[in-house]
């Protein structure tokens, strides 16, 4: 398939949030800092999956879960002036999260926090394809269809990529590197800004 054969949709349906959720999950079973945090096959079937749905609802209840209409690709975003109770993804970390490292991911995310862009921007929180259709363009056009909506408004998006294979692909977005944080045994974290144009 090509990826103009795809279309992006808004979930606006609850039912389809597991949907939603397992496509992410799949989508970040060799991701480099999800599977440091949750570092075995339990913890990541178990704690990941609770993590991705959090961040699913709360992008759905935003009015800002999108998905290519195969359901084989997601996005989660945050619009600006949006905010979350973070609550439950902290608990859910702190219990998926090996104790030793508990001390090194706290850090990292509260340095990302450094490189937000001020004033009011669109956050990526999730974005993931079910590896079964990667490489064919539906990241891309779930990417092109909210920086669209960026642009029109003449706001910024931030997002931090947790592996460094896809830093190119937001590059090609328009996205650039902050910085690369390296904390303890933590894999890089990279904070990514698009500009408003």
């Amino acid at each position: 398939m090509l990826s103009d054969s795809f279309r992006v949709e808004t979930i606006d349906a609850p039912d389809d949030l597991d949907a939603a959720t397992a496509a992410l999950v799949l989508a970040n079973v060799e991701d480099p800092v999800v599977r440091w945090i949750f570092d075995t096959p339990l913890r990541m079937m178990t704690y990941a999956t609770q993590l991705f749905r959090v961040l699913v609802a709360n992008a759905f209840a935003a009015a800002a879960l999108q998905r290519t209409d195969d359901g084989l690709a997601v996005a989660c975003w945050r619009p600006p002036g949006v905010h979350h109770d973070d609550g439950a993804i902290a608990a859910i970390l702190q219990q998926g999260c090996a104790p030793e490292k508990l001390e090194a991911l706290g850090g990292v995310i509260a340095e990302l926090e450094r490189y937000e862009p001020q004033g009011p921007f669109w956050y990526l929180s999730a974005l993931g394809v079910d590896p079964i259709g990667q490489h064919r363009g539906r990241g891309a056009l779930l990417l092109q269809a909210r920086l669209a909506q960026c642009d029109a408004a003449h706001l910024p998006a931030y997002l931090w990529s947790s592996n460094e294979r896809n830093v190119p692909f937001y590059e090609r977005h328009g996205f650039e590197v902050q910085t690369m944080l390296r904390v303890s045994t933590c894999p890089p974290m990279i904070p990514m800004v698009r500009r408003a144009r």
